[in-house]
């Protein structure tokens, strides 16, 4: 399959396709961008696109592959962003072709090691909390999951394990080629996601941060505070360049701080609009009933998706919660427990 690639001031991008449906996530229309930077006579890899299965034939590996083999340098690192499968599908693939490092942020060193993972408890014990206590907020029904980890679509689909060679973390300085590169911890979208910063060229590589909605995940998988602080990180960089996971990027600073203030706006718009939904409700409030309101109007990543016993918008009610979870630690929200239900109320 052809996909649309371009140069960089660092080398060659492949921007980032998300679909608009729950079918989308099968059948490869959900890609993440891949991006090279060339440095003397070394190169870097920024995540490997999408899974490549011959039912679909539509992955992103063969064709990078054949654009790799073209490089005249060696591919000293893939730098992988954050744990999700439209990011690591081809790197086992690309690690043993080229022999490059595996290097991801140790927050997300387990699931890209172990995909399944994220179907066992020990993905959320070891952020200090059960599964009944992750999930609580969201008053499941008996049998239902958030729609978020079928193991069977796991196991078919995203289970491309790869032994990651090295964890780096914020501030970690990655020398490639002459060029110096910096580490860039940018949570929220996920607890280990890592955007790459090119003061040489002022590019900014901010991974998913400006994907909408987010977090997708439950806090703390998804951290709504933590989003807003890596957003406002990005902006006290002031990048020339900001190169997306998802979309066509931004190409001179104000471009780059106008997309930049654009997601800024977008969250403290969640933030404001689940007060107000909550203040004219007047009473406790579920997340299934705030969803309608505060979310009307769905995005490219806001579909239902399957939960076990029928379906659900698992991505905008994970939203939610973890915005209400950041109102209730500032004092603005409280969570009430009523007829056996979590429900929240604003604070007055």
């Amino acid at each position: 399959m052809i996909f649309f690639f371009g140069e960089t001031p660092d080398g060659w991008g492949i921007p980032g396709i998300h679909g608009m449906l729950a079918e989308d996530e099968l059948d490869g229309y959900v890609q993440g961008a891949v991006y090279l930077i060339r440095g003397d006579g070394e190169n870097l890899l920024i995540d490997s696109g999408n899974w490549s299965l011959p039912e679909f034939n539509n992955g992103m590996g063969e064709f990078l592959i054949k654009l790799l083999d073209k490089e005249k340098n060696k591919l000293k690192y893939i730098f992988l962003t954050h744990f999700h499968y439209d990011h690591v599908g081809n790197a086992d693939a690309l690690k043993k072709r080229y022999g490059a490092e595996i290097l991801c942020h140790p927050l997300d060193r387990p699931i890209i090691e172990d995909p399944l993972i994220v179907t066992r408890r020990e993905n959320v014990t070891r952020f200090g909390l059960s599964p009944e206590e992750l999930l609580a907020d969201f008053n499941l029904e008996a049998g239902e999951s958030l729609g978020l980890s079928d193991p069977e679509i796991i196991r078919r689909y995203w289970d491309f394990p790869v032994q990651v060679d090295r964890t780096v973390e914020d501030g970690d300085l990655l020398e490639v080629g002459g060029l110096e590169l910096q580490t860039v911890h940018l949570p929220g979208h996920a607890p280990g996601q890592i955007g790459l910063w090119n003061p040489k060229t002022s590019t900014l590589y901010s991974a998913d941060l400006l994907h909408y909605p987010t977090p997708l995940g439950p806090y703390p998988i998804g951290d709504a505070k933590a989003h807003s602080r890596s957003i406002q990180r990005s902006l006290e960089l002031a990048p020339e360049f900001l190169l997306e996971g998802h979309g066509l990027s931004a190409y001179s600073k104000a471009s780059s701080r106008r997309r930049l203030v654009h997601m800024q706006i977008q969250q403290q718009d969640t933030r404001n609009r689940i007060l107000f939904v909550l203040r004219r409700f007047d009473r406790p409030s579920t997340i299934l009933e705030l969803l309608p309101e505060v979310l009307p109007i769905k995005t490219d990543l806001d579909y239902p998706v399957s939960t076990g016993i029928g379906e659900a918008r698992a991505y905008a009610k994970a939203c939610i919660q973890c915005h209400l979870v950041w109102l209730v630690e500032d004092g603005l929200v409280q969570r009430v427990k009523e007829d056996g239900k979590i429900a929240f109320l604003a604070k007055r």
